[in-house]
């Protein structure tokens, strides 16, 4: 399994979003102390992080550091601007109906509806309360393009 991190200014704000926006459930919620972190390099004074999970089981961690004043990331204008890990994908079954749940919880969107990007797969990039880029996939047949998930 695969487990994104994304490192938080404002952790509770960020719950908040993938929780209550997006939908994703709570797993769990820990405390690093600052000894293992500096030990482990990430942080030096502790951290806190607290794992998301969509309905297929994938994991999304928030994270953020305590004692540490983080330098929040410019926020490109295009999407492909950033280098590195620019975004996260989650591929749902109705990709209007999650554009309808985002405008009503006025989340800033790259395009003003779904756009298709080849036959059958239509999707919209949106932005967390942080700036970081989340794009929402729909697929007319999503058992072809991921037959691992019909097993």
């Amino acid at each position: 399994p695969l487990e994104p991190g994304i490192v938080c200014v404002d952790i509770d704000r960020m719950l908040s979003f993938y929780t209550e926006v997006l939908g994703l459930k709570f797993a769990t919620d820990a405390e690093a102390s600052p000894k293992m972190s500096t030990e482990f390099g990430t942080a030096p004074g502790g951290f806190r992080i607290i794992r998301l999970q969509t309905p297929y089981g994938e994991r999304v961690k928030l994270v953020q550091p305590r004692n540490t004043v983080l330098k929040q990331n410019p926020v490109p204008e295009w999407v492909f601007e950033r280098q590195g890990i620019a975004y996260l994908t989650f591929i749902v079954p109705d990709v209007r109906e999650v554009t309808t749940r985002l405008k009503k919880y006025g989340v800033g969107l790259m395009s003003k509806d779904p756009v298709e990007i080849r036959e059958g797969i239509t999707a919209i990039f949106a932005r967390d309360p942080e700036g970081n880029f989340i794009e929402f996939v729909e697929y007319a047949d999503l058992a072809s393009y991921r037959p691992d998930l019909f097993r």
